[in-house]
Protein backbone atom coordinates (compact mmCIF):
# COMPACT_ATOMS: atom_id res chain seq x y z
CA UNK A 1 0.00 0.00 0.00
CA UNK A 2 1.14 3.37 -1.02
CA UNK A 3 1.64 5.88 1.67
CA UNK A 4 2.93 9.49 0.93
CA UNK A 5 3.71 12.70 3.61
CA UNK A 6 2.02 16.16 2.60
CA UNK A 7 2.19 19.41 4.05
CA UNK A 8 -1.44 20.31 3.20
CA UNK A 9 -3.31 21.28 6.82
CA UNK A 10 -6.85 19.72 7.24
CA UNK A 11 -9.09 21.79 9.69
CA UNK A 12 -10.85 20.68 12.51
CA UNK A 13 -12.95 22.51 15.14
CA UNK A 14 -12.26 22.65 18.69
CA UNK A 15 -15.76 20.69 19.56
CA UNK A 16 -14.20 17.38 16.55
CA UNK A 17 -11.09 17.42 18.39
CA UNK A 18 -12.58 16.78 22.05
CA UNK A 19 -15.25 14.39 20.45
CA UNK A 20 -12.50 12.59 18.99
CA UNK A 21 -10.30 12.62 22.10
CA UNK A 22 -12.98 11.17 24.50
CA UNK A 23 -14.47 8.52 21.52
CA UNK A 24 -11.18 7.16 20.75
CA UNK A 25 -10.47 6.52 24.20
CA UNK A 26 -13.77 4.72 25.00
CA UNK A 27 -13.28 2.78 21.70
CA UNK A 28 -10.37 1.56 21.85
CA UNK A 29 -11.17 0.21 25.72
CA UNK A 30 -14.15 -1.46 23.89
CA UNK A 31 -11.89 -3.02 21.80
CA UNK A 32 -9.73 -4.35 24.43
CA UNK A 33 -12.65 -5.58 26.80
CA UNK A 34 -13.26 -7.56 23.63
CA UNK A 35 -10.03 -8.74 22.37
CA UNK A 36 -9.21 -9.86 26.21
CA UNK A 37 -12.50 -12.26 26.11
CA UNK A 38 -11.08 -13.30 22.75
CA UNK A 39 -7.64 -14.11 24.21
CA UNK A 40 -9.57 -16.08 27.12
CA UNK A 41 -11.62 -18.15 25.13
CA UNK A 42 -8.85 -19.02 22.59
CA UNK A 43 -6.94 -22.19 21.75
CA UNK A 44 -3.78 -20.66 20.37
CA UNK A 45 -0.84 -19.22 22.41
CA UNK A 46 0.40 -17.31 19.83
CA UNK A 47 -3.40 -15.90 18.80
CA UNK A 48 -4.12 -15.24 22.28
CA UNK A 49 -1.19 -12.59 22.40
CA UNK A 50 -1.34 -11.32 19.20
CA UNK A 51 -5.28 -10.45 19.42
CA UNK A 52 -5.16 -8.92 23.08
CA UNK A 53 -2.41 -6.00 21.56
CA UNK A 54 0.50 -7.98 24.15
CA UNK A 55 3.51 -7.68 21.53
CA UNK A 56 6.50 -7.05 23.40
CA UNK A 57 7.30 -3.03 22.92
CA UNK A 58 10.01 -1.86 20.67
CA UNK A 59 13.11 0.39 20.97
CA UNK A 60 13.61 3.53 19.05
CA UNK A 61 17.12 5.04 17.60
CA UNK A 62 17.29 6.72 21.50
CA UNK A 63 16.88 3.79 22.95
CA UNK A 64 13.58 4.84 24.12
CA UNK A 65 10.74 1.68 24.81
CA UNK A 66 7.89 2.57 22.75
CA UNK A 67 4.24 0.66 23.11
CA UNK A 68 2.43 -0.62 20.18
CA UNK A 69 0.19 2.20 18.68
CA UNK A 70 -3.49 1.82 17.66
CA UNK A 71 -4.42 3.63 14.42
CA UNK A 72 -8.09 4.29 14.24
CA UNK A 73 -9.88 5.17 11.12
CA UNK A 74 -12.85 7.77 11.21
CA UNK A 75 -14.87 9.16 9.15
CA UNK A 76 -17.34 12.30 9.47
CA UNK A 77 -20.42 11.51 8.26
CA UNK A 78 -24.00 13.38 8.34
CA UNK A 79 -24.79 11.13 11.57
CA UNK A 80 -21.45 12.35 13.28
CA UNK A 81 -18.20 10.51 13.56
CA UNK A 82 -17.87 6.88 12.81
CA UNK A 83 -14.85 4.53 13.54
CA UNK A 84 -14.45 2.10 10.69
CA UNK A 85 -11.60 -0.42 12.20
CA UNK A 86 -7.82 -0.16 13.23
CA UNK A 87 -4.75 -0.61 12.63
CA UNK A 88 -2.03 -2.07 14.89
CA UNK A 89 1.17 0.32 14.51
CA UNK A 90 4.80 0.07 15.65
CA UNK A 91 6.02 4.29 16.29
CA UNK A 92 10.03 5.50 16.30
CA UNK A 93 8.15 8.43 18.45
CA UNK A 94 4.99 9.43 18.76
CA UNK A 95 4.16 13.11 19.00
CA UNK A 96 1.11 15.16 20.01
CA UNK A 97 0.31 16.41 16.89
CA UNK A 98 0.76 12.43 15.74
CA UNK A 99 3.50 12.65 13.09
CA UNK A 100 5.28 9.36 13.78
CA UNK A 101 7.44 7.86 11.66
CA UNK A 102 5.51 4.21 11.87
CA UNK A 103 5.29 1.35 10.37
CA UNK A 104 2.01 -1.19 9.44
CA UNK A 105 2.03 -4.40 11.43
CA UNK A 106 -0.94 -5.98 10.41
CA UNK A 107 -1.99 -9.29 12.72
CA UNK A 108 -4.17 -12.03 10.89
CA UNK A 109 -5.31 -14.89 12.81
CA UNK A 110 -5.36 -18.58 10.98
CA UNK A 111 -8.83 -19.79 11.28
CA UNK A 112 -8.10 -23.07 9.65
CA UNK A 113 -7.99 -24.69 5.69
CA UNK A 114 -5.19 -21.93 4.98
CA UNK A 115 -7.70 -19.06 5.52
CA UNK A 116 -6.64 -15.98 7.09
CA UNK A 117 -8.64 -12.64 9.08
CA UNK A 118 -7.00 -9.79 9.77
CA UNK A 119 -7.41 -9.46 13.88
CA UNK A 120 -8.64 -6.16 14.23
CA UNK A 121 -11.51 -5.82 11.97
CA UNK A 122 -12.26 -9.66 13.64
CA UNK A 123 -12.71 -7.63 16.56
CA UNK A 124 -14.81 -4.86 15.12
CA UNK A 125 -17.16 -8.39 13.99
CA UNK A 126 -16.84 -9.75 17.83
CA UNK A 127 -17.91 -6.17 19.45
CA UNK A 128 -21.01 -5.65 16.48
CA UNK A 129 -22.14 -9.07 17.25
CA UNK A 130 -22.13 -8.67 20.88
CA UNK A 131 -23.41 -5.59 20.94
CA UNK A 132 -26.77 -6.99 19.07
CA UNK A 133 -27.11 -9.98 21.04
CA UNK A 134 -27.07 -7.72 24.17
CA UNK A 135 -29.94 -5.37 22.80
CA UNK A 136 -32.20 -8.09 21.98
CA UNK A 137 -32.05 -9.71 24.94
CA UNK A 138 -31.84 -7.18 27.26
CA UNK A 139 -35.45 -8.16 28.55
CA UNK A 140 -34.15 -11.29 29.85
CA UNK A 141 -30.34 -10.29 30.50
CA UNK A 142 -30.75 -7.49 33.14
CA UNK A 143 -27.68 -5.90 34.68
CA UNK A 144 -25.60 -8.95 33.42
CA UNK A 145 -24.20 -7.45 30.28
CA UNK A 146 -20.75 -8.44 29.23
CA UNK A 147 -20.96 -4.20 28.10
CA UNK A 148 -22.29 -1.39 30.68
CA UNK A 149 -24.54 1.07 29.41
CA UNK A 150 -22.30 3.83 28.60
CA UNK A 151 -20.00 1.21 26.42
CA UNK A 152 -23.20 0.23 24.45
CA UNK A 153 -24.43 3.71 23.48
CA UNK A 154 -20.49 4.44 22.72
CA UNK A 155 -20.85 1.03 19.98
CA UNK A 156 -24.37 2.21 18.98
CA UNK A 157 -22.74 5.91 18.50
CA UNK A 158 -19.65 5.22 16.91
CA UNK A 159 -18.73 1.59 15.50
CA UNK A 160 -19.77 1.07 11.99
CA UNK A 161 -21.80 -2.42 12.00
CA UNK A 162 -19.70 -5.27 10.58
CA UNK A 163 -21.07 -8.45 9.95
CA UNK A 164 -18.90 -12.42 9.34
CA UNK A 165 -22.09 -12.82 6.52
CA UNK A 166 -23.72 -9.86 4.07
CA UNK A 167 -27.32 -11.14 4.79
CA UNK A 168 -28.12 -8.66 7.94
CA UNK A 169 -26.71 -5.74 5.96
CA UNK A 170 -28.57 -7.09 2.84
CA UNK A 171 -31.82 -7.23 4.84
CA UNK A 172 -31.79 -3.57 6.12
CA UNK A 173 -31.25 -2.70 2.65
CA UNK A 174 -28.08 -1.24 3.47
CA UNK A 175 -24.82 -0.95 1.34
CA UNK A 176 -21.82 -3.31 2.62
CA UNK A 177 -18.35 -3.23 1.97
CA UNK A 178 -16.32 -6.83 1.51
CA UNK A 179 -12.91 -6.91 3.61
CA UNK A 180 -11.30 -9.73 2.13
CA UNK A 181 -7.50 -10.14 0.68
CA UNK A 182 -5.87 -13.40 -0.85
CA UNK A 183 -6.61 -16.84 1.43
CA UNK A 184 -8.52 -14.60 4.14
CA UNK A 185 -12.32 -15.38 4.98
CA UNK A 186 -14.54 -12.20 4.37
CA UNK A 187 -16.33 -9.78 6.74
CA UNK A 188 -19.08 -7.60 5.77
CA UNK A 189 -19.11 -4.12 6.94
CA UNK A 190 -21.39 -1.12 6.68
CA UNK A 191 -20.58 1.17 4.03
CA UNK A 192 -19.63 4.71 5.18
CA UNK A 193 -19.11 7.11 2.83
CA UNK A 194 -16.29 9.53 3.57
CA UNK A 195 -15.82 13.07 2.43
CA UNK A 196 -14.51 13.40 -0.71
CA UNK A 197 -11.07 15.55 -0.96
CA UNK A 198 -9.25 16.46 -4.10
CA UNK A 199 -4.95 17.71 -3.44
CA UNK A 200 -2.59 18.52 -5.82
CA UNK A 201 0.69 16.17 -5.30
CA UNK A 202 3.81 16.28 -7.80
CA UNK A 203 2.08 18.89 -10.10
CA UNK A 204 -1.01 16.98 -10.57
CA UNK A 205 -4.26 16.48 -9.02
CA UNK A 206 -5.29 13.84 -7.02
CA UNK A 207 -8.42 12.31 -5.57
CA UNK A 208 -9.88 10.57 -3.20
CA UNK A 209 -11.58 10.19 0.48
CA UNK A 210 -10.32 12.02 3.48
CA UNK A 211 -10.37 9.90 6.43
CA UNK A 212 -8.90 10.75 10.01
CA UNK A 213 -6.53 8.69 11.74
CA UNK A 214 -6.59 8.73 15.77
CA UNK A 215 -3.47 7.47 17.18
CA UNK A 216 -4.13 5.94 20.49
CA UNK A 217 -1.56 4.02 22.89
CA UNK A 218 -1.80 2.66 26.34
CA UNK A 219 -5.29 4.33 26.75
CA UNK A 220 -4.01 7.63 25.79
CA UNK A 221 -4.65 9.94 22.91
CA UNK A 222 -1.59 10.83 20.95
CA UNK A 223 -3.50 13.26 18.01
CA UNK A 224 -4.88 13.28 14.49
CA UNK A 225 -3.55 11.91 11.49
CA UNK A 226 -6.08 12.64 8.28
CA UNK A 227 -5.14 11.53 5.06
CA UNK A 228 -6.35 10.68 1.62
CA UNK A 229 -7.18 7.36 0.27
CA UNK A 230 -7.28 6.75 -3.30
CA UNK A 231 -9.11 4.64 -5.42
CA UNK A 232 -5.73 1.99 -5.00
CA UNK A 233 -5.90 2.19 -1.68
CA UNK A 234 -3.38 4.90 -1.34
CA UNK A 235 -2.44 7.27 1.19
CA UNK A 236 -1.50 10.87 1.41
CA UNK A 237 -0.90 12.34 4.76
CA UNK A 238 -1.90 15.08 6.10
CA UNK A 239 -1.28 17.98 8.86
CA UNK A 240 -4.21 17.91 11.70
CA UNK A 241 -4.97 21.79 12.05
CA UNK A 242 -7.33 23.54 15.27
CA UNK A 243 -9.77 25.99 13.86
Amino acid sequence: MREESLSREVRYGKQDIAELESASIQVHLIYKKAAELFKRTSYSPSVKDDVAGEKTHSTNSNGQVMAPAVLQKWIQTARGWKCIGCELRQPDSIGVQAEANVHEERVYLDVGEGRFVKAEMLIQAIVWSQYEKIRMLAPWLGDDTFYTVQELDVISRYIVPTYFSERPLHEQGKVSKVHQSSGQIPLYQEYVDAPSLCVQVDGGLLEGRLLTGVYVSEEQFFGLNPYLKDGDGGRTYMQACVQ
